[in-house]
C-alpha cells in the first residue's frame, strides 16, 4: 500500500499557521490504519511528496544579521546559497529544533512513528521523503537528514530515504514528484544555466538543479514573512497578526496583494499605514538580497513584458511608494496583472504531467499515475483510459492547510481547511476473494473543513 500526501508546511509558527494536530491524530493516522487492515496491505510505503517541513515561512532569518541569511553573502555556484556551509548548517539546525517543538510537528511525528510501531513487526513500513522547494535544503544538508532520521525513531534507518522523485512501475505504476519543477520562480533551471554557462540542452530534472535555492524562498521569507514580522513589531493586536499569517495560504499567490488591500480596508488608519509601510520595507529588503540581484541577471521574459520577476517587483514597489493605502483602490486592476509573475498557471502542472506521460522513459515503464503537490489545489485529470480499466491520470495531492481564494464576486475572500490523501494498492492488495487485480487500484480522498481553530501553538 502506497500512501501519498504533501504540503504539510510544518513551521515554527512565527509567521504562518500550522496544520491542526487533529488532522494527523484523528484523520490521517486512523485512515492509514483502517486501509492497511481492510485491504490486507503487504507493505506500507509513505511518500511525503514535498514541503513537509518548511524552512522559509518564519521570522528566524529576519532576526539574524542579513549577511548570515541563506540568500545573502557570497553565493555558492552549486547551491545559489550563502557559501558559509558551517553557518548554514547551524542556522537550519536551530530552525528545525524550533519547528519540532510545535504541537503540529509533535502530532505528525507521533503519527509516523505509531504507524511503524503498529505494523512494522508484521509488514515492511517505509518512508520516502521527496523534497520540495520549502524543504530544498535537505538536498544539500546531510546533518538535517540525520536529525530527521532520529525523529523517526521507530523506523530502521534503511527504511527512510530522501529523493527528488519516487517511482515504482512494477507494483504501483506511479511517479511522484513535488511539482515545483514546472514553476519558474521555484525551480532554478535558468539559474543553473546562468551559473554554469550552460548553453546546451539541460534536462529539466537534472539532479544538480534540485540543489539550487531560488527566488521563491526569498519571496516567502523576506516579503511574506517580512510583512508579518514588521507588523508584529508595531501592532500588538493578536487578531491582526493571526489573520496576516494566512498570507501564505492565498491562491493564486498573486492574489496576496489584493487580499492585503481587502483585509486592510477594515482596520484603523494608523494600522493601515503600518501595514503599507511593512509591505514597502519588506519588498525593498527582498530586492536588496544578493540572490534577487543574481536572479535579475537571468535573461528571461515574463508574459508580455520584458524582464523577470524582480523587475515586476521593482515596478510594484514604485507604484506603492507613490500611493497611500486608500488610493490603492484605484489601481486594483493593475495588481491583477501580477497573476503572471509567480511562475505558471495551475494548468501548467497538468501539462507537465502530460509531458512526462509522453516521455519515452516513463512510457516504457507504463506509468499510470503521476502525482504532484506544490500548488495546494487538489486535482485529478484523466489523460487516457481503456475498456479494461487502465488509465493515465494526473493527481495533485493538495494540502492540509487552509486554502484561501477570491470569491466569485471578486470582492472578497473565503477559506476552508483542505485535506487530500492518495492510496494506491498493489495488484495483490485490495482484492476480492483473494483474486489479484489486473492493475494497481487507487483511492483518492478530498475533504474540506470550515472551522476557526484556537491556536494550537506550544505554550
Amino acid at each position: 500500500m502506497l500512501v501519498v500526501f504533501s504540503d504539510i508546511h510544518l513551521t515554527d509558527e512565527s509567521t504562518a499557521i500550522n496544520v491542526n494536530p487533529e488532522a494527523f491524530t484523528k484523520i490521517l493516522l486512523k485512515e492509514i490504519e483502517l486501509c492497511a487492515v481492510k485491504n490486507e496491505a503487504k507493505e506500507i510505503i509513505i511518500v511525503l511528496n514535498g514541503d513537509i517541513l518548511d524552512f522559509v515561512r518564519t521570522d528566524y532569518w529576519l532576526k539574524i544579521d542579513r549577511s548570515e541569511r541563506p540568500w545573502n553573502g557570497t553565493l555558492d555556484k552549486k547551491t545559489a546559497m550563502n557559501n558559509n556551509t558551517a553557518l548554514m548548517e547551524f542556522h537550519y539546525g536551530k530552525l528545525l529544533d524550533e519547528i519540532i517543538k510545535t504541537n503540529s510537528s509533535k502530532a505528525f511525528l507521533s503519527m509516523m512513528n505509531n504507524i511503524s510501531r503498529k505494523f512494522g513487526d508484521k509488514i515492511p513500513v517505509k518512508v520516502c521523503y521527496v523534497t520540495g522547494n520549502h524543504d530544498r535544503i535537505l538536498n544539500t544538508s546531510p546533518a538535517l537528514k540525520e536529525k530527521i532520521l532520529r525523529l523517526l525513531s521507530s523506523f530502521e534507518s534503511d527504511n527512510v530515504s530522501f529523493a527528488n522523485e519516487f517511482t515504482d512501475a512494477s507494483q504501483y505504476s506511479v511517479l511522484c514528484r513535488h511539482g515545483h519543477e514546472w514553476d519558474n520562480a521555484n525551480y532554478g533551471l535558468e539559474l543553473y544555466k546562468y551559473l554554469n554557462s550552460a548553453d546546451d540542452f539541460i534536462p529539466r530534472f537534472h539532479r544538480d538543479i534540485y540543489k539550487l535555492q531560488t527566488i521563491g524562498e526569498v519571496i516567502t521569507a523576506e516579503l511574506m514573512s517580512g510583512i508579518i514580522q514588521r507588523v508584529k513589531e508595531k501592532i500588538s493586536d493578536v487578531n491582526i497578526i493571526s489573520s496576516l499569517k494566512d498570507l501564505n495560504n492565498i491562491r493564486p499567490v498573486s492574489d496576496t496583494f489584493l487580499w492585503l488591500y481587502w483585509y486592510g480596508v477594515a482596520i484603523s488608519s494608523k494600522n493601515k499605514i503600518i501595514l503599507l509601510n511593512a509591505f514597502r520595507e519588506s519588498l525593498k529588503e527582498l530586492l536588496n538580497t544578493d540572490l534577487a540581484k543574481l536572479w535579475d541577471n537571468i535573461s528571461t521574459e515574463v508574459w508580455l513584458f520584458k524582464g523577470d520577476i524582480t523587475d515586476r517587483f521593482e515596478q510594484l514597489l514604485h507604484l506603492t511608494e507613490e500611493l497611500d493605502f486608500d488610493s490603492i483602490n484605484k489601481y486594483v486592476e493593475v495588481f491583477k496583472l501580477f497573476d503572471k509573475i509567480f511562475g505558471c498557471s495551475i494548468d501548467a502542472y497538468s501539462e507537465g504531467a502530460m509531458t512526462e506521460f509522453r516521455d519515452k522513459y516513463y512510457a516504457e515503464k507504463d506509468i499510470q499515475y503521476i502525482l504532484y503537490g506544490h500548488t495546494h489545489e487538489a486535482r485529478h485529470d484523466y489523460f487516457f483510459g481503456d475498456k479494461n480499466g487502465k488509465v493515465k491520470m494526473y493527481i495533485n495531492t493538495g494540502t492540509f492547510l487552509p486554502y484561501i481564494q477570491k470569491t466569485k464576486d471578486k470582492k472578497s475572500f473565503a477559506s476552508a481547511y483542505q485535506m487530500t490523501m492518495v492510496f494506491i494498492y498493489r495488484r495483490d492488495e485490495d482484492t476480492e476473494k483473494g483474486i489479484p487485480n489486473k492493475y494497481p487500484t487507487m483511492e483518492l480522498w478530498n475533504g474540506i473543513k470550515r472551522k476557526k481553530y484556537v491556536s494550537n501553538k506550544t505554550a
